[in-house]
């Protein structure tokens, strides 16, 4: 796969976004958030620092109805999986 896109890329973080918070509402599985998040920085030039960036910004956003505590534990996981796959061993 050659270089990705502006759009590319840009659609990729809105997709990963959609997914983790998703997630911390319990509508979509760890598992299928971690294949995600995988792929876009495998393959759309995501960064696990955006990552990052969109976990951070999920964590104090007002319109997911879930308490802070709950997105806490839930996006520990996630993070967990985040130093695996910086670190190279993204077998989730």
């Amino acid at each position: 796969m050659g270089k990705p896109t502006s759009f590319g890329r840009d659609w990729t973080l809105r997709w990963v976004r959609g997914s983790i918070g998703s997630y911390i509402l319990g509508r979509t599985r760890l598992e299928v958030v971690k294949g995600r998040v995988r792929k876009a920085v495998e393959s759309y030039g995501v960064s696990p620092e955006d990552i990052r960036a969109i976990v951070s910004s999920l964590l104090s956003d007002p319109l997911l109805d879930v308490p802070r505590e709950l997105r806490e534990e839930r996006i520990r996981s996630l993070m967990d999986f985040l130093k695996q796959l910086e670190g190279g061993g993204g077998s989730g």
